[in-house]
């Protein structure tokens, strides 16, 4: 077949009279799926000599006339179906008929690297891993990378005072470790990684591995590792790409990429701008419910040089600068209200230098060179006299040098191994100093063995030391069983850990405008200053935990995917504020970071992903969740009303059996997703839904919501979304996206924006 179809490309080639050759008659090509038998239209035949890309019609066929004899080399694609080789063929003037393309495995075929730090097919993979691809971009019309992560399996977004973070399994963003090509990203405000300040312009997938990835990547990644990956120069390309897309609350979202590559090599730049006018749902507050203002632009830049036939060289860039405004209001003591001005500016530069090395198939290098800078700056301003009240400013730096190598020894054998060492500090106004900084030193060792064909075990240990805590060691294993081609059972346990962030350990919050001040756990505290229980305060130490899974999944080629997995995460010294009292100028409360809680979540996942058709894709799944904190009491500082109707009085305290879950956390969450395409019409439409039910809800708020502990449930909410394209000519698509077409909104809950309305175009030319 493949000679078949290598002949038909090269005669292609040859009819566009590329090279010298006579007549030798009439040729026709006619492409189909080889599972279905069905016409392949649009599959794009690249003849190479030619510099040259055609098409097939809608009946799947190419008619060529006067093709004139050559030799060729040809390649041909389609988004659908897995890409030729390169093929070398003799254009001898025969008609060929019935070249066939094989559909492409539901995104098994993928390459990823997270979960191993080394490459896998998708399918073979030892340790568990989603996949977001372009193609999923494209459907839903996501724009940044919490859109594109909001319908995955297990994750959840939540909208909070650090913008969009991703929640994991029951595990908060503060706990997991977003990288971007695996470099670690800085600047989290209020312990989370705003996830839309990342645009999905030059991304080309999203790998995402859930449970405790500490072992390859340290700490942060206790419940789980984000990876954003961009995308590489392809080889001799020149193509540019704009896109605009209007929507609605006047927000607008332009963006372009340009693409050159030649011989050795390789460059890509982008830039995209964000801008929303925001929106506010409850008009009696004088407070924003809903969208801040916001405008963002992102800067990428990536150049590839290949040095050798055995060494590359990639130099990368990233810029982001983000403004945000809101109002915000507080109900001091005596009913005084006060409304404040909110401003917050965010700046993020990256770079890198990486060199890959790779000698045969049996050892490959790494070496990186990386540093990112974060700037976050944040003012507060009384709204009717003008004046200045507070003030946030924050500088972060990161600076690391890492090598990761891969050695296969022998059949059924593979090392990887590494060592990191990074450099970070931090500047602030809310420091008990000017500067804090911390070192840390790391190795980590990895043996991926199969015994046995249908056998994987992978062990793995990480020994991670930090100059302002000391060393911690995390080990993990991962074991595949595959008893035939389209089962796999994956089995996972490890110990996670997270070192306390320079904030934890020295802040010095004094946000006397809102009525509190935060201690960090390492500050000398005021003479006086006692927890509620009258014990001492201790000494910081890392967060940890012992996470599990099991799954067991079934494939059939290129038609379907069911997965099941039951998930286990036991959370121990998890770091919180802590309430230890207040006065008249705290009225809400005097806290200091503290080891304080220990939690559980676990649950079940069910997937389910199956192509109806060549053009209809359908994909259901379900999230049990079950969370409960552990420990069963607390100090609760009065005046409030506990559940069962206790009143405790202003001034008094009192130890309080909890027993409560953890907060945000839905117990049952289905999703829906249908998508179908004409190939006639050349249309196509994605619909998508979403249900959570009631979880416990908390405000969010600086102090954790400590001050009110009455307990308030959200209610359930449905979600249902469509997305409508067309393709209007080679290069050219538009769309139409409609988010919450059931317009289900509850400020309260901070469940919104309501029916929304987005339109683009995206129009992409030039050689590839």
């Amino acid at each position: 077949m493949k000679n078949k179809l290598l002949v038909a490309l090269l005669v292609l080639s040859a009819l566009l009279g590329l090279v010298p050759g006579t007549s030798a008659g009439e040729l026709t090509v006619r492409v189909t799926d080889v599972e279905t038998g069905q016409p392949i239209w649009g599959a794009n035949v690249r003849v190479i000599e030619a510099d040259t890309v055609l098409e097939t019609q809608r009946t799947g066929i190419l008619e060529l006339r006067k093709v004139p004899h050559g030799m060729y080399r040809v390649v041909v694609t389609h988004v659908a179906y897995d890409t030729s080789d390169t093929l070398t063929v003799v254009a001898d003037g025969q008609t060929i008929n019935g070249v066939k393309l094989t559909p492409r495995p539901w995104v098994l075929d993928d390459v990823v690297v997270t979960g191993t730090r080394s490459p896998h097919l998708l399918k073979n993979v030892p340790v568990q891993t989603e996949v977001i691809s372009q193609r999923d971009f494209l459907r839903t019309g996501a724009t940044t990378v919490d859109e594109a992560l909001s319908s995955a399996i297990g994750i959840s977004i939540n909208d909070d005072l650090s913008g969009k973070g991703a929640t994991i399994r029951g595990v908060l963003g503060d706990r997991i470790l977003v990288l971007v090509d695996g470099e670690r990203a800085v600047g989290r405000v209020n312990g989370s990684i705003d996830l839309g300040q990342f645009s999905l312009s030059n991304v080309d997938k999203i790998e995402v591995v859930k449970g405790t990835g500490s072992t390859l990547y340290g700490s942060d990644a206790m419940g789980g590792v984000v990876n954003i990956i961009t995308k590489k120069p392809s080889i001799d390309t020149r193509k540019l790409s704009v896109r605009s897309e209007y929507g609605s609350h006047g927000t607008f979202n332009p963006d372009v990429q340009a693409e050159f590559s030649k011989d050795r090599l390789g460059l890509l730049l982008g830039a995209r701008y964000y801008r929303t006018d925001g929106f506010d749902l409850v008009d009696s507050t004088p407070h924003t419910n809903g969208q801040d203002q916001i405008s963002r632009l992102n800067l990428d830049s990536k150049l590839r040089y290949t040095l050798s036939d055995k060494w590359n060289a990639t130099a990368s860039t990233r810029f982001m600068i983000e403004e945000k405004d809101w109002i915000e209001s507080e109900i001091w003591p005596g009913n005084l209200l006060f409304v404040y001005d909110d401003d917050e500016s965010n700046r993020r530069y990256d770079g890198s230098l990486t060199f890959d090395y790779m000698s045969g198939d049996k050892y490959s290098m790494n070496l990186r060179l990386y540093g990112t800078y974060y700037d976050h700056q944040w003012n507060k301003v009384e709204r009717t006299s003008g004046i200045w009240l507070d003030t946030s400013m924050t500088e972060d730096l990161f600076l690391e040098a890492s090598y990761t190598s891969n050695y296969i020894i022998g059949q059924g054998h593979m090392i990887t191994y590494g060592l990191d060492y990074n450099y970070q500090d931090l500047k602030s106004t809310e420091l008990s100093s000017t500067k804090e900084a911390d070192k840390a030193g790391s190795a980590y060792l990895q043996y991926e063995h199969s015994p046995h064909p249908r056998w994987t075990i992978v062990p793995g240990v990480r020994y991670e030391n930090h100059t302002s805590f000391g060393g911690k060691m995390n080990p993990s294993i991962n074991i595949m069983f595959r008893p035939t081609d389209q089962i796999k059972l994956r089995g996972f346990t490890g110990y996670g850990f997270r070192a306390p962030s320079i904030k934890q350990q020295y802040f010095t919050f004094d946000h006397i405008a809102a009525g509190y001040i935060v201690y960090g756990g390492r500050v000398d505290l005021p003479d006086g200053l006692v927890p509620a229980d009258g014990t001492e305060f201790s000494e910081l130490k890392d967060e940890t935990s012992l996470n599990a899974s099991i799954s067991a999944e079934l494939s059939y080629g290129s038609m379907g995917l069911h997965r099941i997995t039951y998930f286990y995460n036991h959370l121990d010294d998890l770091i919180e504020f802590e309430l230890v009292g207040s006065n008249a100028e705290y009225w809400r409360g005097i806290y200091v970071y503290q080891n304080v809680d220990r939690a559980l979540t676990q649950g079940i996942e069910w997937e389910s992903r199956v192509r109806l058709s060549k053009n209809v894709d359908f994909s259901f799944s379900y999230n049990y969740l079950y969370n409960l904190i552990l420990d069963t009491d607390a100090w609760i500082l009065g005046p409030t009303t506990l559940a069962d109707g206790t009143v405790i009085p202003d001034g008094d305290s009192a130890l309080v059996e909890t027993g409560q879950k953890l907060t945000n956390r839905p117990a049952h969450t289905f999703d829906f997703y249908l998508s179908a395409f004409s190939d006639r019409l050349g249309m196509g439409a994605s619909f998508w839904s979403t249900h959570q039910s009631r979880k416990l809800f908390r405000p969010r708020s600086n102090t954790g919501g400590q001050e009110n502990t009455a307990e308030q449930w959200a209610s359930s909410r449905t979600t249902l979304n469509l997305n409508v394209f067309k393709h209007l000519g080679r290069g050219t698509q538009a769309y139409v996206r409609l988010e919450n077409l059931l317009d289900q909104v509850e400020p309260e809950f901070g469940y919104w924006p309501g029916l929304t309305v987005y339109a683009g175009a995206k129009y992409e030319f030039g050689k590839e």
